[in-house]
Parts: structure tokens; sequence; C-alpha cells
């Protein structure tokens, strides 16, 4: 994706366009020259399934560790200092309490830090390049890793807390959410349109291996050694991973910036001071117009399904483990083997049960209309799977586990729905607007599904599996809100009808789209 700047006034730059299509055929003549698509989309999978694997070693150990050392702060003198401490003794309600507000309250900052960080940034792609700012990315996260760990490593002399400083470390390039974010603008940079679909598919299956193997490995290292060994495993794989960038080339080059303000600056010697505040200015309008597509009311119902999103993240991947030692005394490494099996089982929902049931719907329903009533079948599954999840048995569990897991295509389907309500030029927006949804949500669900436990805990009883009731609940009203949502009868803004009987705001496609020219840019 690129932005097409313009002139405030300026109508119909022609030339300048053709000067544009020109210079960037050339740019992608060279690129495909010296590496084809296929070869960067296996490299940047490559990158995916370390990150993913990173993150998926790093959260069973870290939870273990941050545990570990709030666990010997509340035994105090009656433990000797730097001797093993059975994990049992660290089951209390307690240190449970703290250590749930504790990855509550991280979860919160690092929301609050990506609202304010990851825009700037993400602007700043779009004008320095795209690997620049992964860089940057890579390193304010190794920075707030590295924070992390060290204050658990030095429990006489900082306090565990201060963890929650570590967030604030991702202000140096945004973060994972600006990293992934640019990881995905390379494929689209280098794929063709008719490619695209298939390099995201890649990327995902990439990620959701990583995201299956991981937690399998990280729980067999903690059983065999320490906590600390994955937790630096996890470490050192996102530089590895970041590495692997250094035979992709830059797919943002200065060519593809508007020629006008090239010409403009030629022989001037000057850096383009405005450059960033002329791309932030646009960048706002985008955000300003991204609001003003909702105009259907089933969109905005389906739109605020995302706020389920991080809810379900963090109390299907931290708190889980959490949860299961808790109530029934296993160590987190035990519980850490149980994230494997979500994974194994969501990648056989997205990669083999979704396609062949789509495939099935299509034959008696149009795109849109399979998509909401898989959407419905998936937030059924989600809502059930949750309520077996806050059982007194681990065999429930185990099931719930699994079946919330076949809910797992809700947010893809609920995507893909929402498209079908615009035109194509307003994908870009629209994916904007839901990534603000599901930074939203993530405002709230740690800092509520820490209480809620902590809550259960003090009730004790059937009401440990708190947390789990309220997510219940959550996807019980996801599934009502789709209940209120009617498909538009066939995809895409030329259509002409929103699927409720009303005619829709249209966006001339042969054209300058009234919200692109509002936006002061043209998605590519």
């Amino acid at each position: 994706m690129h932005e097409d700047q313009r002139h405030e006034g300026e109508i119909s730059p022609l030339l300048g366009r053709q000067k544009q299509k020109i210079r960037t055929s050339t740019h992608s003549l060279s690129f495909y020259q010296t590496r084809s698509p296929s070869h960067v989309v296996g490299l940047l999978s490559i990158c995916t399934f370390c990150l993913a694997g990173a993150s998926a070693f790093l959260n069973v150990p870290v939870t273990r560790l941050i545990e570990d050392n709030l666990c010997r702060r509340y035994l105090g003198n009656s433990h000797r200092q730097g001797s093993p401490i059975d994990e049992r003794l660290c089951k209390t309600d307690q240190i449970q309490s703290k250590l749930a507000y504790l990855n509550g309250s991280l979860a919160l900052v690092e929301a609050l830090v990506s609202l304010v960080a990851a825009f700037p940034f993400g602007v700043l792609a779009d004008i320095l390049g795209r690997k620049p700012i992964i860089l940057l990315s890579s390193v304010g996260s190794l920075l707030s890793l590295a924070w992390v760990l060290a204050v658990i490593a030095l429990p006489q002399i900082i306090s565990v807390q201060f963890i929650l400083a570590g967030p604030l470390f991702t202000v140096v390039g945004g973060g994972s959410t600006v990293l992934v974010a640019n990881l995905y603008s390379i494929l689209s940079d280098v794929v063709p349109d008719t490619d695209r679909a298939s390099a995201f598919f890649y990327m995902a299956f990439a990620s959701l291996v990583g995201a299956s193997v991981g937690p399998a490995i990280s729980s067999r290292l903690m059983e065999s050694f320490s906590p600390w060994v994955p937790a630096l495993f996890g470490f050192f794989a996102v530089p590895i991973g970041v590495s692997v960038l250094a035979f992709v080339p830059e797919t943002f080059a200065p060519s593809k910036l508007d020629p006008t303000r090239e010409e403009e600056h030629a022989g001037s010697g000057e850096a383009q001071p405005n450059a960033f505040k002329s791309h932030l200015t646009q960048s706002l309008r985008l955000l300003k117009v991204s609001f003003m597509m909702l105009h259907s009311p089933s969109l905005v119902l389906v739109l605020a399904t995302f706020l389920t999103c991080m809810p379900e993240s963090l109390a299907t991947s931290q708190l889980f483990t959490q949860y299961v030692s808790k109530r029934f005394d296993w160590p987190l490494s035990k519980a850490g083997y149980l994230l494997t099996i979500r994974g194994i089982v969501q990648m056989g929902v997205l990669l083999v049960a979704l396609p062949l049931l789509s495939k099935l719907l299509l034959q008696w329903q149009h795109p849109a209309g399979k998509d909401l009533t898989l959407a419905r079948v998936s937030a059924t599954f989600a809502a059930s799977g949750s309520l077996y999840i806050a059982a007194s048995q681990i065999g429930l569990v185990i099931s719930g586990i699994t079946l919330h897991t076949f809910g797992a295509g809700l947010a893809p389907l609920c995507r893909s729905l929402a498209t079908s309500y615009l035109a194509p030029q307003d994908t870009s927006k629209l994916n904007t607007l839901i990534g603000i949804i599901e930074t939203t949500g993530s405002l709230f669900a740690g800092p509520a599904l820490a209480w809620l436990f902590s809550m259960g805990m003090k009730l004790k009883g059937a009401w440990l599996g708190l947390p789990y009731f309220a997510l219940a609940a959550l996807f019980v009203l996801c599934l009502l809100v789709l209940f209120g949502v009617s498909a538009p009868q066939r995809d895409g803004a030329e259509d002409g009808y929103d699927g409720e009987g009303g005619l829709q705001q249209r966006h001339p496609r042969s054209t300058e789209g009234d919200l692109d020219q509002e936006a002061g840019i043209q998605q590519t």
C-alpha cells in the first residue's frame, strides 16, 4: 500500500499519476529481478514463525517467574533466599490474585502505549520505508522484554511491580503492533493482487505453527531445566526472526512516493521537514473518514463483535494457564501443554473445517450470508466452550478449551462479513477501524479478567471459573448481536443496497471516491 498525496485544491493531477505509475512499474520490475514474490513470502513466513514462537515461548515461563518472585516476597524470611521453592506453595489466593492483577495491568499498559505510539510509527513507515521501522520496533520490544526479565532477576533491588514500566520502552518503534503491520505491508507491496490472499494464508499458517509448537517446547524446557531457559530462548528468537529480513529488499522505495512532492524538493537540499506532518494530517483524515463509513446499522453491529477479541485472547492464553494451575494444583509447565492442544485444534479449524464448510454453504448461500451463518456458529461454540472451561473437572476444562477453539473463525469471518458492506477502496479504512476497536477492547480486558479471577477465588467453589462465566456471557451477547445483523444480498458496494432494503451510499469506482478525496489519499 502507498499513499498518493495531493495538494489542496488540485483536481486531477493526471500527469503526476502517469509518472508515478511509470516509476512504480520500474521499481517493481527491478524488485522482481532480484527477489521473486514467492521467495519473499517464504522469508516473511519464517520471520512470522519465529516471532509467534517467541511469544509462545515467553508466555508460560514469564508467568512462572513472576509467580516465583511474588511467592518469595510473600514467604519472606521463612524461605532461604536463592534456594529452590516448591511451586505448590505459590498457589495461595493472595499470590494468585497479585499475579492476575500484574498480568492484567501489563496488558493495559501495553494497550495504552500501543494507542499512543503505533499510529505515528505507522505513518513513518510510509515515509522512511518498512524495514527501518520493523528494526526500530524490534529494538523497542527487546528493550521492553529485557526490562521485565531484569526486574524479575533482581528481586532484592527492585520490586516486581516495576515490570509495568516495561511496555513504555515500546515507544521506540511502536512495539509488536507496528512490527506485524509492516510485515504485512511488505507482503502487500510485493505480491500481486491475485496472489495476495494466498500469501496472507501462508503468513497466518506460519504464525499458527509457531504459536502451537512454542508452548509444548517451552513447557518441556521448564520441566527439564528452569523457566529462565525458555524465557531466554524466546528473547533471542525475536532478533533471529527479524534478521531474516536482511535477505528481503526494501519494498517501499522513495520512488513510490508522490513524484510531485519529490520534484518540489528536488535540488533544494531540504530534508522535507513537513513530510511527517503531511502524512500525519492525512492519516488523521483517514481515521475520521473511517468512522464516516458507518452508514449501515448491520456494519456497526458486526464491528462491535471485535470487542471480544482481546478478552478471548487473554482468557485462553496467559490467564488460562494460571487458572488451570490454581484450580487443579498443576505446575504451570504442565498447564502450558494445553495451549499446544488449543493451537493444533485452531489449525484444524482454520485450515480444514472452515474452508470445507464455506465451500459447502456456498451452494445454498451467497458469500456474505455464508460468513454470517458461520460467524453465528463460531460464537455458539465459543460461548459453550467458555462454560465448560469454568467447570471443576479437568476433563471438562480440556473439552471446553477444545470446544471454544472451534469458534476460532469468528474474528476472520466477521472481518470478511464487514468488507461485504463496503466498496473495495474502503477496505484499508475498515481495517484501521477494526484495529482501533480491538485496542479499545484490550483496555478493559486485562483488569476486568484479573478482578473476576480474584473475586472467584474469594467466593471459592464453582465461582473460581467466574472469568469464564463472564466470557461465555460476552459471547452470548456477541451471538445476539449477530442475529441482529442482515447480510447484504451480494458482496460489494456496487450492489447499491446495504442488505437491509435501503440504498447504500456508494463510492464511485471509476473515479476518485468521495471518501478518498476527503482523506487525501488513494489506496492501491
